[in-house]
């Protein structure tokens, strides 16, 4: 049996991300999971990759919704000597993305210095442990800077 003629139940899906902890519903995305069955994840991975493409969605990319996309990659340059610039993103987050504060999901932005003198933006995200049920962790933290050749680099970790 080919990949393509093996799918995924709902109840595969319900069992996993119970239906009434899921309050955006569920996402299915163009990859598979351990089972090679269509890969599908919860409203809280849905939440945190729609934050992650809305940093690096630059305004107007849509057409349709010109003002939609942060572009974060603009304010690396300015972040660790501008202390508003982390609540400016945190505003245009929540702005762009409505539904987080509906559905319990909190947001933190700040920048974090190491000691070799790089600056890093940090976005954390954190969920309800019922928004949260299923997955590995209920918090998210997002890096941002910029890597030696000067491209931009995000890593995404779960924390607790």
């Amino acid at each position: 049996m080919g990949l393509d003629e093996k799918g995924i139940t709902l109840a595969e899906v319900t069992n996993r991300y119970p239906r009434s902890f899921q309050t955006l519903g569920y996402d299915v995305l163009m990859d598979v999971d351990d089972y090679n069955k269509p890969k599908v994840i919860s409203t809280f991975e849905m939440c945190v990759n729609a934050i992650l493409t809305l940093l690096k969605m630059k305004p107007g990319q849509y057409p349709s919704i010109p003002e939609l996309g942060i572009d974060v990659e603009k304010y690396l340059h300015e972040y660790a000597d501008d202390p508003d610039i982390p609540n400016e993103i945190k505003t245009k987050l929540y702005d762009q993305c409505n539904r987080l504060m509906t559905i319990d999901i909190t947001i933190d932005v700040f920048v974090e210095h190491d000691n070799d003198g790089t600056n890093a933006l940090i976005v954390e995200v954190e969920g309800s442990d019922t928004l949260t049920y299923g997955e590995e962790s209920s918090t998210v933290i997002i890096g941002i800077t910029y890597d030696k050749l000067n491209r931009l680099y995000t890593r995404k970790v779960y924390t607790k």
